[in-house]
């Protein structure tokens, strides 16, 4: 078991849904989600992502589903890795801010969609 591993303390899920990173401050998207939990996200996003900000975003389905609210939450980009692809990167995000009303929404949205995401593939990621 790698050191990344040891160190994680919850299953990261991914959703069977499509799910956007929208900048509260400027509107843009900065990505869409690949796994999540209550505490953090792995996602994929641009270059315009810098580890040690701090972003308010809304986590809101691409496609709508009437069932589930936006969330809203204070993220802290902790790194980013460059993809294949020269504009894309990976990065790791830690929730820092995220409202008792707010958590309730996006442990429904887990609940909804989330399957626990495969061993090889959060290796083939986090490579």
């Amino acid at each position: 078991m790698s050191a990344d591993n040891e160190r994680r303390r919850l299953p990261r899920l991914q959703l069977d849904l499509q799910v956007e990173l929208v900048d509260q401050a400027s509107g843009d998207t900065l990505g869409v989600l690949v796994n999540v939990h209550l505490e953090g996200f792995l996602m994929m996003g641009g270059l315009t992502l810098k580890p040690d900000h701090l972003y308010t975003v809304e986590l809101r389905p691409i496609t709508p589903v009437p069932s589930l609210e936006p969330v809203t939450l204070t993220m802290d980009c902790l790194w980013t890795r460059a993809m294949g692809q020269q504009d894309r990167v990976w990065a790791g995000c830690q929730i820092v801010d995220l409202a008792p009303d707010e958590k309730q929404k996006l442990a429904a949205m887990i609940e909804q969609f989330a399957h626990e995401a495969a061993e090889e593939e959060q290796h083939q990621r986090m490579a």
